[in-house]
């Protein structure tokens, strides 16, 4: 019997390989309706044609042709508007049209050897697996009404004597009947064992959907847990402090202590939020790249400068090996490129006491010189990472021991913000480590050598890059003007009046975006114009982008700057296309915005 299942499950497949994949696009629906019409096509053309050469053989001539005739052109009209139906995608139709040429074939062939005295009624008794297996069961009690009626209907026509062919006698009755019970039969044993594959198939996949949602109730759970947690943390600090900043007779080191605790931890959020959108970005693959000609050398260089000083804290070396033969370009993102390095690089120097780390970038060429992949090695003499904890390091919130992140800190988002960008990146990251040893991540990364590069691209996705060290600060600037500010959020609205009156503008406050648009176009008609108009995106009644909008249509020509918490890249994108000059995200930096109104009051 085992032998017989595996024969029957082989058959399956071999059928599964006679349906395009395209065919039925995953839907296992469509891809059963698929699997029955090429069984019922094989079956119905294999009957007519071993019932085509019985009748040859063993009919005289002229009656053999009168009854073969009829057999094949009902076999071949229904396998060609089954055939038809199927390149049309109408799996639906072509496995009805399939049941109804059998239908056709048993009927004609019934009446045309005897009636109810045909060796072929094995074949009624087939119709309502059949019409079970092809359109449903709903059509099962209709399929089977049929064939209780057309044989009663047979029956009668015996009765009154209404002439039909003679039936066969003697062995040739014998033989026909075999043929067509032993057809039947087959016709009836693959249908029901192919329904028990599916049904099997069917509650495999019910099984299978099931642990995935359990799974995936568990994962979110203990997402939810870690995102409440990591935001939980900060935000004792930063409510903490700020009960103690509303203490009184603070002392002066203690209140910049508490200021400075606020910053760090404001900006541990904002990280946060930030490695967030990025992974939910690369879970649901929307994280867009931007491909340019990037020098690896010059990436490199910047990461180790940025990190340099961290490692110098904490007494470590931190050394750069670039290859000979390294490309002066390759198209990649540099931005995500200097981020993967990142974190690798923050993720050695934090996990390292003593020691160091070296970033080694090197180039494998495959035969030939064009092609190849760099490789970007972080190297550390750190605590290393069980074998056992290799592949959980790289899931979301995931450290290779739970007491790490509170002995080290970090959300354990980074490596697998990491890996999810190296394969957006074309590329794969890989670790090799050693318990107390020291680990090593390896970054592979495809390229090909462009022959005459202008120096023009490779610098301007430089210039994308964060500088290499971080400038001393530098006194904000006087500025003169009036700016609008559209924004409907009171503290936003208090904060950011108090930041540009402070530095000699005057700031007049629209609440929404209709009043924005009346007010700059009354303002344009007084002649007394806002040099720049600072838009919020988000706001009731008329958002920044339809303001925006209208203020363009209205033929306002003057700088307008997009305020949005929306910092993604598409929303950026999004901005300037309803006609904004330039994107301030959320939470505001206070110098960055300062310089964007600098630049564009200056102009005319």
């Amino acid at each position: 019997m085992a032998g017989v299942a595996r024969r029957g499950r082989g058959w399956v497949e071999f059928v599964d390989g006679l349906v395009p994949a395209a065919l039925h696009r995953g839907d296992p629906i469509v891809r059963r309706r698929a699997r029955v019409i090429v069984f019922n096509v094989a079956v119905l053309a294999s009957y007519a044609l071993v019932r085509s050469a019985l009748e040859v053989s063993i009919e005289p001539f002229e009656l053999a042709w009168r009854n073969v005739l009829p057999l094949l052109f009902g076999a071949a009209a229904g396998a060609a508007v089954t055939a038809w139906l199927w390149r049309r995608g109408d799996t639906e139709h072509a496995a009805s049209a399939g049941m109804w040429a059998v239908i056709a074939v048993a009927v004609t062939f019934t009446l045309a050897k005897g009636g109810i005295r045909s060796p072929g009624l094995a074949w009624f008794a087939v119709i309502p697996v059949l019409a079970r297996a092809c359109v449903g069961s709903r059509w099962v009690p209709a399929s089977a009404a049929f064939s209780l009626a057309f044989l009663m209907l047979c029956a009668a026509l015996d009765l009154a004597g209404v002439p039909l062919p003679d039936a066969p006698s003697g062995p040739l009755f014998d033989i026909e009947r075999l043929v067509s019970l032993s057809a039947a039969v087959v016709l009836c044993a693959g249908i029901v064992h192919m329904h028990g594959i599916f049904e099997e198939e069917a509650q495999l996949a019910l099984v299978a959907a099931r642990d995935a949602a359990n799974a995936a109730s568990r994962a979110k759970s203990l997402f939810v847990a870690n995102v409440s947690h990591e935001i939980r943390t900060p935000m004792t600090a930063i409510l903490g402090y700020t009960d103690v900043l509303a203490e009184e007779g603070l002392a002066e080191a203690e209140r910049r202590e508490a200021l400075e605790t606020l910053r760090r931890n404001g900006h541990h959020l904002l990280a946060l939020i930030n490695d967030m959108l990025d992974l939910s970005k690369i879970e649901a693959g929307g994280l867009e790249v931007r491909l340019s000609e990037t020098s690896p050398i010059s990436v490199a260089q910047h990461v180790a400068a940025l990190l340099r000083e961290r490692a110098r804290a904490k007494g470590l070396s931190l050394e750069l090996e670039l290859a000979p033969d390294l490309p002066a370009a390759i198209t990649t993102d540099p931005l995500r490129l200097q981020q993967i390095l990142l974190n690798l690089v923050g993720n050695a120097i934090k996990f390292t006491e003593q020691g160091g780390v070296r970033i080694a970038v090197a180039r494998h060429p495959t035969p030939g010189g064009t092609t190849g992949e760099l490789a970007f090695e972080v190297i550390d003499t750190g605590i290393g990472i069980a074998p056992a904890d290799r592949e959980r390091v790289f899931a979301p919130f995931s450290q290779a021991d739970p007491t790490e992140s509170r002995r080290y800190g970090g959300t354990g988002l980074g490596l697998a913000i990491s890996r999810g960008l190296a394969e957006q990146l074309g590329g794969t990251l890989e670790l090799d480590s050693e318990l107390g040893r020291g680990t090593t991540f390896r970054l592979r990364l495809p390229f090909a050598t462009h022959t005459g590069v202008e120096r023009r691209s490779v610098a301007l996705a430089e210039s994308e890059l964060v500088p290499r060290v971080d400038l001393p600060p530098q006194p904000l600037p006087s500025l003169q003007g009036r700016v609008l500010l559209a924004e409907d959020g009171a503290d936003n609205q208090r904060l950011i009046e108090r930041l540009l009156t402070r530095v000699g503008l005057e700031v007049e406050i629209a609440s929404d975006g209709r009043v924005a648009v009346d007010r700059v176009l009354a303002a344009e008609g007084e002649g007394n114009p806002f040099g720049v108009v600072l838009m919020d995106m988000q706001m009731p009644t008329l958002d920044g982008y339809a303001a925006t909008q209208a203020l363009r249509d209205a033929g306002y020509a003057r700088p307008i700057i997009a305020l949005s918490a929306h910092a993604m890249v598409e929303d950026r994108e999004r901005c300037l296309a309803v006609g904004c000059d330039a994107f301030a995200g959320k939470p505001i930096d206070r110098r960055a915005l300062l310089e964007l109104l600098a630049q564009h009051l200056s102009k005319p």
